[in-house]
């Protein structure tokens, strides 16, 4: 490893280390900010649900003593429409509330869902309230107000349930705010017990006679609750609450136990032992408020505590998110001074000798030295570097001649290459594609042994139905024999098409003979016909090799003497040769590339060895026997190249087809 680098990495390492530190500080105070967010998120909304279960407590008993009320004294209707309103307030700043903080909680849906059934179920309930405060039901009042209260804590239950779920899944670390939370799910249980006995105990003390055992033990268990709550309340006060929130639950506390607590149970006796109580429902109902109120007082000391706490905290998370990034920006700011001096005093002189000195290596002598006037060591090895520049000018010039050679010699080449390739692609784009004419099938292999070829064949229909085609191998090898096969293909396809009548296929061989220019390399081919009206077919062969006739019933023949190859002998004649070509018989036409292929021995894969493949494999379709032939050639060569083009072409006369009305 060089110096620079060395220099780099641990200047590197030490700034990365210093902002990794910094950063995972960065990461924890976030996390508390955001742990902060949601806890003041969570109060927020409980604030609002434990408000609007304190106001729908008060709405519960003040209908629930009107309905009893309704039967003779009547006129309390209409002050329950305040009440109602502060209600329906609480329950919409509530769900206000939960929409405003669904980025911090969870299961915010949950609670609109909830929020959403309690103002429909309490919609309902007050409509069949006010329908007993009619003229019309004077006496029927009492019979309702058991099932309002019923509901109506159902109602107040389900909206205490969500908000203690909301504190079990914020439930604040803090010992402080944990202790509020605590005092806060206590001063809820109390105030729902004195509230459901300031109800039952109104309901006992209007109609004292038809008090039964049962409204009794459900005051004393109200009541036992209120007491284990005030136990659980005293245990919480070695916390260190703020003074305001003693004295509010010091307050409360002193009116429960000298006033309501004893006169509670004073009544409750009375009730029993079926004396007159001492006080009027009123009087009694005043009392039970006027506690309440005491306990509301707590609530709201409570509320405004661990609000205030909670913006502290959210205050002091901020602040804390900001110091850290701060320092992160001063890290960063520092890092990167260091690294920027020790890479100007240090690391760039050394790239800069080190960069000039690889270019001289090369005798790339036109780089500029550079320019250091210092008299350390790096001004020593500028120095060095100077007459090093000077030994190796005149190596350079020679060096460059060189490569300019080279490149010329690269670019042409790679013109050249890409001729060729573009070449074969339009050669490539002239062999038909394995098609149907007619009652014909035919398919190819072809494999040139470079990019280009001197082979190439074509199958055509001619207007009269028949089906012509040649199978075309120029003398030689590369651009010129690829060429000259263009040439051939497009002379051979136009003789098909523009055959006159009567002309034979000898006629036009010997016609592409006599014109073959003497300077063209001379090619072989096989042009031939099938008649579509007969069971024959007809071929000249012009220094081909002999094609294999495979009939329907697996029988394999050569077929084809030879002849002269086209362009060789001037005013040569050829020959045709008929032959039966029946529904299901096969030709293989093939170039000398496939029989003169050499394994690595030099021995040829010859024409007997091709007899043998398609005699073993007559009965296989023609795509499967021209990949075995493709896969024999392959292996006997132990290789991927050839020495010469390799062209097959195949074509089938296809089974007559049956009419759909032949009779059987």
């Amino acid at each position: 490893m060089k110096i620079r680098h060395t220099l780099m990495i641990l200047t590197a390492f030490l700034g990365i280390a210093l902002l990794i530190a910094v950063w995972i500080q960065i990461r924890n105070e976030l996390l508390e900010y955001q742990t902060a967010q949601r806890l003041a998120a969570s109060n927020a909304v409980r604030e609002q649900l434990l408000l609007g279960t304190d106001a729908l407590a008060n709405e519960r008993s003040r209908t629930y003593v009107a309905l009893l009320d309704s039967n003779g004294q009547g006129g309390k209707a209409g002050s329950l429409a305040e009440i109602r309103r502060r209600v329906d307030g609480f329950l919409n700043a509530s769900e206000q509330e939960l929409r405003a903080t669904a980025n911090f909680l969870s299961s915010t849906e949950a609670g609109l869902d909830v929020l959403t059934r309690i103002r429909k179920d309490i919609g309902a309930l007050r409509e069949q309230a006010d329908a007993y405060f009619t003229p019309d039901q004077p006496q029927r009042g009492g019979e309702f107000a058991p099932r309002w209260f019923q509901e109506a804590t159902r109602l107040l239950e389900e909206l205490q349930s969500s908000r203690l779920t909301l504190l079990q899944r914020e439930r604040p670390l803090e010992p402080t705010l944990r202790a509020e939370a605590s005092l806060r799910t206590q001063a809820g249980i109390l105030s729902e017990s004195i509230a459901r006995n300031q109800a039952l105990m109104t309901r006992a003390l209007m109609n004292a006679k038809e008090a039964g055992g049962l409204d009794f033990d459900a005051i004393s268990r109200n009541a036992g609750r209120a007491g284990l709550a005030w136990e659980l309340i005293d245990g919480q006060l070695a916390t260190p609450l703020s003074p305001s929130v003693k004295a509010a639950i010091s307050s409360a506390h002193e009116d429960y136990t000298s006033t309501f607590a004893p006169l509670q149970q004073s009544l409750l006796n009375a009730l029993l032992s079926k004396v007159p109580p001492g006080l009027t429902p009123t009087q009694w109902y005043d009392i039970a408020d006027r506690s309440l109120r005491g306990i509301a007082l707590v609530q709201q000391e409570l509320l405004r505590s661990s609000r205030e706490r909670l913006q502290a905290e959210l205050h002091r998370a901020r602040n804390s998110v900001l110091q850290w990034s701060g320092l992160l920006l001063l890290g960063v700011g520092a890092v990167i001074g260091s690294a920027l001096v020790v890479r100007r005093r240090v690391v760039q002189p050394l790239e800069a000798l080190s960069q000039t000195m690889l270019r001289l290596a090369d005798n790339d002598l036109s780089t500029p030295l550079p320019r250091l006037a210092r008299a350390d060591e790096i001004g020593e090895m500028n120095d060095a570097l100077r007459v090093f520049k000077a030994n190796a000018i005149q190596r350079e010039r020679a060096q460059n001649e060189k490569q300019v050679l080279h490149a010329r010699l690269r670019d042409a080449y790679r013109q050249l290459r890409k001729d060729l390739e573009a070449a074969a692609v339009i050669q490539g784009a002239m062999l038909p594609r394995s098609s149907v004419m007619g009652d014909v099938s035919y398919q190819g292999l072809y494999r040139p042994s470079s990019l280009i070829a001197g082979d190439t064949y074509n199958v055509l229909r001619r207007n009269d139905g028949a089906i012509g085609f040649f199978q075309v191998d120029v003398a030689g090898h590369g651009a010129a024999a690829a060429l000259v096969s263009v040439a051939c293909h497009h002379t051979l396809s136009q003789a098909i098409l523009t055959r006159t009548q009567g002309m034979r296929l000898e006629e036009i061989a010997a016609e592409i003979n006599d014109g073959w220019p003497e300077d063209l390399p001379y090619f072989t081919m096989i042009l031939g016909e099938i008649n579509p009206r007969s069971r024959q077919a007809s071929i000249v062969q012009a220094g081909h090799p002999p094609p294999v006739l495979i009939r329907s019933g697996g029988l394999v023949d050569m077929i084809g003497e030879g002849g002269f190859p086209v362009g060789m002998i001037p005013a040569a004649s050829y020959e045709r040769l008929d032959f039966d070509f029946g529904p299901g018989d096969r030709l293989l036409i093939y170039s000398d590339g496939l029989i003169e292929a050499e394994d690595q021995a030099g021995e040829q894969f010859s024409e007997a060895r091709l007899r043998r493949i398609v005699r073993e494999n007559a009965m296989d379709a023609s795509p499967a026997l021209l990949d075995r032939l493709d896969v024999a050639v392959r292996n006997w060569r132990g290789s991927e190249t050839l020495d010469d083009d390799l062209s097959v072409l195949m074509l089938e006369r296809l089974p007559e087809r049956i009419p759909a009305n032949a009779v059987h």
